[in-house]
């Protein structure tokens, strides 16, 4: 039933990071688009200083110059004009567009095509225009500028300089390896991590089915006992009209299990009431003296029949006092007392102590029994856990020592289970004093 869940989880939560971590990586890569962009527009900016400064020199040759930064520096198309407009030289166009339509491109975008003719009522001086953007005829995008060189004779001279943007596809090509790898490491990194963590999630409801499972299961294993004896034994009265001995003794198998169904079925309320979390307490001041007194007074005559010799060690000092809920607690103290007279056999001492420390108190019932085997401890407080798996022993269901756990947790304390010096078992609750 789980794992159509796991698997829709998974789904869920690796497609909703990774929607995060492409969104993220969508804006990084703009970003970067935006950013090379930025840095071609600088780098042609600076290149055109440089250039213009070079030809002003007039120790070298503008085509020398020109062919540099054609084949060296980046692509660049240079178009040089004298004063009249006469061209004067042009560097080979490797462009997608040719170099005539470029620059009329060119031109018309400055909107100024006289600015190659200089005018005779002005002296020229060095300088040159903005960056402008335009299209090819192959959806292909350029940068140029517009700059007039004066030599140191005062010949003046028009440059006409393009250049052309690296398109998005190349853009992309550069990081594309990068990006991808890191988005499928992303996605293999996350469906790890979305595993492992549903997993986990999930650890405590795979616990809880199974532990329903085992409940249910076992709650029909002790009941089907009972209620077959019941009804053989009502057959069996149905057939006896004389024998009133016969009679007398299918009665009292029949009241003794209805009463094992009655506690059976009263076990089972208070841990459904445990988990539907609608248990309540009546925390009121308690005698410990009183409370101990009066579980040694309820199961002396018991200890007595049984031969088992049952000790009370009440502390010479005054308790502190102890808010809690006195009739759950002598619940919990009742069901070690069952647990200790129950593991234990003619002649042997049953104890009940107490352990104060400045913030908790502990309850104490230790038997000198059989024990308990080390692989066994980890099981004694679930539900049903019974060390006799044949559940020959009719007068144990396994349920007391889980209610006794439940209660504790009720109270904020624990309990728990250790050996006893010399063989036995030392059954502990300890709850806050305050």
């Amino acid at each position: 039933m789980l794992k159509p869940l796991s698997k829709k989880l998974n789904a869920f939560f690796i497609t909703t990071i990774m929607l995060i971590i492409t969104s993220i990586m969508m804006i990084l890569c703009k970003n970067y688009i935006h950013m090379e962009q930025s840095n071609e527009i600088i780098f042609f900016q600076k290149m055109v200083t440089q250039m213009i400064y070079q030809l002003e020199d007039s120790s070298q040759d503008f085509e020398s110059i020109a062919d540099f930064y054609h084949e060296y520096k980046r692509p660049i198309f240079c178009y040089i004009q004298d004063s009249s407009g006469k061209m004067i030289y042009q560097t080979d166009s490797d462009f997608p567009t040719d170099a005539d339509t470029l620059l009329e491109r060119f031109r018309i975008q400055t909107g100024k095509e006289d600015i190659f003719i200089i005018t005779n009522d002005k002296k020229p001086t060095t300088n040159q225009s903005g960056i402008f953007e335009f299209h090819g005829t192959r959806n292909d995008e350029y940068l140029g500028i517009l700059a007039t060189i004066v030599m140191p004779n005062n010949t003046a001279y028009h440059l006409s300089l393009i250049y052309r943007q690296q398109s998005l596809f190349d853009i992309l090509t550069k990081q594309a390896f990068l990006y991808v790898s890191l988005w499928f490491l992303s996605l293999i990194a996350v469906s790890i991590m979305s595993h492992f963590l549903i997993k986990k999630a999930l650890e405590p409801t795979e616990v809880m089915l199974k532990s329903q499972k085992d409940f249910i299961a076992s709650a029909s294993h002790e009941l089907k006992s009972p209620l077959a004896v019941i009804l053989a034994n009502a057959e069996k009265l149905e057939q006896l009209q004389i024998d009133h001995t016969e009679f007398r003794k299918s009665v009292n198998i029949l009241d003794n299990e209805c009463m094992r169904m009655s506690k059976l079925v009263k076990d089972m309320l208070l841990l459904a009431s445990s988990d539907a979390k609608s248990w309540t307490l009546c925390k009121n001041i308690i005698d410990i003296d009183t409370l101990l007194i009066s579980l040694y007074e309820a199961y002396e005559p018991i200890c007595i029949s049984k031969k088992i010799r049952l000790r009370l060690e009440i502390s010479e000092s005054s308790y502190p006092k102890f808010c809690a809920d006195g009739e759950r607690l002598f619940q919990i103290l009742s069901i070690f007392m069952d647990n200790a007279i129950h593991h234990s056999i003619n002649n042997e001492q049953i104890e009940i102590k107490t352990a104060v420390t400045a913030k908790h108190i502990t309850f104490f019932v230790t038997d000198h029994g059989r024990g308990i085997p080390e692989d066994v401890k980890p099981y004694i407080f679930n539900r049903f856990y019974c060390a006799d798996e044949s559940r020959t022993d009719k007068s144990n269901f396994g349920l007391g020592l889980s209610i006794a756990d439940e209660l504790a947790k009720m109270m904020n304390g624990k309990v728990g289970c250790k050996d006893t010096d010399g063989g036995g078992a030392t059954f502990f609750v300890t709850l806050p004093l305050k």
